[in-house]
């Protein structure tokens, strides 16, 4: 019988959606919703929502409301709240609103049976790490659903009986008919055939790029769903070492498609969840512990699109220090023979290189070889620009002398060609005098990098270092009276820190003086309201008649809302008509973020009637701009099934 409990679906609002799932999650399951990906939507014995959803795979979702709060069970690898569970709730809700019915769901419905088994694993994986047995921690759907009718029904059945049914099956399911000829020849021990046709299943699933359309709700992700699962049952019959096979050309054909897709990473998560199969499948393959290492490696160095993540469970494995030291040495012997760049840019083959020395300075580690790191981190940094690497290792040795001494040359190498190498290195620099205690130099390299490029951040090091100094006094009258006059430091003779040996951080751009931007994040620092205003308000007239510059609008409003809440409010609105006027979803929910800080300030100063003066206004003003409409309408707690 339905369900005679008050349906609380129907009192939702985006708020409480966008509350629950967050913004990102929401936006993709209204794109699922739209793109039709729910199906078989029906109504629980507890009052809740199931469906099957449409993605990567097909998944069983199960969303119910408790104490007015949303909570959801979905069979994808997120588990709870996801993008599957916001389009269950969206399209009941657009049913609600067109007037159709939807149907309950039946005892035997078989997305609670499995749903049911991943809220067992999870309670059981939750055991094995050793948490307790509460007994609340999973929750289970109602017990009248618990029961699989299906089950009863097989388990009355002949076997005769039974196997008139699976022939009913397998003559009007495919993917039933393909599985139980897998069955049968892994039975037989002849793969060859399934082998064959895994790799035509590949060829097939990359063939066409993922792709989605936002705008249109539409989306194509390629199914990886099939493979995995005769993956799967491969490696259970023992042919590990077929499916490492099929993992090296799922490897190739998946990074190609993934170069070519626009999905959000939809494709690469497909591929990467296969591949996690090929991975379990290496460490119990026939290869030796030597050449599986080498395998995990190269897919490694082979990977540019994160899609071989699952590895870290194979070096998670203890391997020996015999088999370390024999990796070592085969990658040496690769880094000898290293071929030239063959078209590459320089920093494409530095990368590259590095890459591959970086795994041979692991397994020189692992194998008790660290007194050779060193020295092969020398003869690589002047190669491939890796000083900092070097650096750091001479570091870790404490060996400061040297260390220092290749940062002058690292610096010297790369300061017209790779500036981000040189910033490195000269917080390197910092790093060995602050180990030394040597203040005074770390707070000149401070002072030279603040007065290079003044920010915040920089102020905050320099403070710190010339406090350690004993210093920050006169260090502070001259960093203020720059960032107000653009007088310079350096010309000052009481100053009172040395030389830093170093090429002088000159700015890359024409400072306007003052620098208004700096002093108010620091006058917000030090929490002084009026400052803050005083230097906001001249900052926009400086900023109004020069047409340029940056803003501190956001970091303004947040300081001074507790005290001066109508120029908060006021700085808002600035901000949400600026993101209003780019016309995009992602500048419409930017702008709802600032009308939901006007709102909760008026809301504490019991000014309601003005927030929705100020919601009727933009209905009015961009009645025209349907998305933002309904944003709008999630703010002023409007609920769904009334737009």
């Amino acid at each position: 019988m339905p369900s005679k409990k008050k349906d609380l679906f129907v009192e939702l609002t985006w708020e409480d959606l966008l509350k629950w799932a967050g913004e990102k999650i929401l936006s993709r399951g209204r794109g699922y919703q739209r793109s039709r990906s729910v199906k078989e939507l029906a109504r629980t014995a507890d009052g809740g929502l199931i469906a099957w959803v449409r993605g990567s795979h097909r998944y069983a979702t199960h969303v119910w409301l408790e104490r007015r709060k949303i909570e959801s069970a979905c069979t994808c690898p997120y588990w709870d709240t996801c993008k599957h569970a916001v389009a269950v709730v969206v399209e009941y809700l657009d049913c609600l609103k067109k007037g159709e019915t939807v149907p309950q769901a039946g005892e035997d419905d078989p997305r609670i049976k499995l749903l049911g088994k991943v809220r067992e694993q999870i309670r059981q994986d939750n055991l094995d790490e050793g948490d307790e047995d509460d007994g609340g921690e999973v929750r289970a759907l109602p017990s009248s659903s618990r029961i699989p009718a299906w089950k009863s029904l097989l388990e009355s059945k002949s076997k005769e009986q039974l196997l008139d049914l699976v022939r009913e099956f397998a003559e009007k399911n495919p993917e039933i008919r393909e599985t139980l000829e897998d069955r049968a020849g892994l039975s037989r021990g002849a793969v060859g055939k399934m082998v064959k046709s895994i790799r035509q299943e590949i060829r097939n699933s990359s063939s066409e790029p993922g792709w989605s359309n936002y705008w249109k709700g539409e989306r194509y992700t390629p199914d990886y769903s099939r493979v995995k699962e005769r993956m799967e049952s491969l490696l259970a019959h023992g042919h590990a070492d077929k499916v490492v096979e099929l993992g090296e050309e799922l490897l190739r054909a998946g990074t190609s498609q993934v170069e070519m897709s626009h999905d959000e990473g939809e494709t690469a998560m497909e591929i990467s969840s296969c591949l996690e199969v090929a991975f379990r499948a290496l460490h119990v393959s026939s290869l030796t512990p030597l050449d599986q290492m080498l395998w995990a490696i190269d897919a490694a160095l082979k990977d540019e699109y994160s899609l071989c993540e699952g590895l870290r469970s194979f070096w998670e494995r203890r391997h020996s220090k015999a088999d370390w030291s024999q990796l070592a040495d085969v990658l040496l012997a690769r880094l000898k023979a290293y071929p030239p760049g063959n078209g590459e840019d320089g920093y494409s083959r530095n990368y590259r290189r590095d890459t591959l020395t970086n795994w041979i300075i692991q397994a020189l580690e692992e194998s008790g070889r660290k007194e050779e790191v060193i020295p092969l981190c020398e003869r690589e940094a002047e190669k491939t620009a890796s000083y900092e690497r070097l650096v750091k290792a001479l570091i870790k040795a404490r060996r400061w002398k040297e260390a220092e001494d290749w940062i002058h040359k690292g610096i010297r190498a790369t300061e017209k060609k790779w500036p981000g190498i040189v910033s490195n290195l000269r917080t390197n620099l910092k790093e060995i005098r602050a180990k030394t205690g040597d203040w005074h130099r770390v707070a000149a390299i401070e002072a030279d990098e603040f007065f290079g490029d003044p920010s915040f951040h920089g102020y905050k090091d320099l403070q710190k270092a010339a406090t350690r100094a004993g210093v920050w006094p006169a260090v502070k009258e001259a960093v203020m009276e720059y960032l107000e006059t653009g007088k310079s430091w350096r010309k000052d003779a009481s100053w009172p820190l040395p030389e830093t040996g170093l090429k002088p951080a000159g700015p890359h751009w024409q400072p306007q003086f003052p620098m208004t931007d700096v002093l108010i994040d620091m006058a917000i620092s030090e929490k002084k309201t009026e400052e803050v205003l005083r230097l906001h308000n001249a900052s926009k007239s400086a900023k109004g008649a020069r047409g340029f510059g940056h803003s501190r609008d956001e970091e303004v409003a947040k300081a001074v809302v507790a005290k001066y809440p109508d120029e908060a409010v006021a700085i808002w609105k600035q901000l949400a008509e600026k993101q209003i006027g780019l016309t995009n979803p992602n500048a419409y929910r930017a702008a709802a973020s600032y009308l939901r800080k006007i709102h909760d300030v008026l809301k504490r100063l019991h000014r309601d009637k003005e927030w929705h003066e100020l919601l009727g206004s933009l209905r009015s003003m961009h009645a025209r701009k349907r998305k933002f409409i309904e944003i709008l309408n999630g703010l002023d707690g409007k609920r769904i099934v009334d737009e």
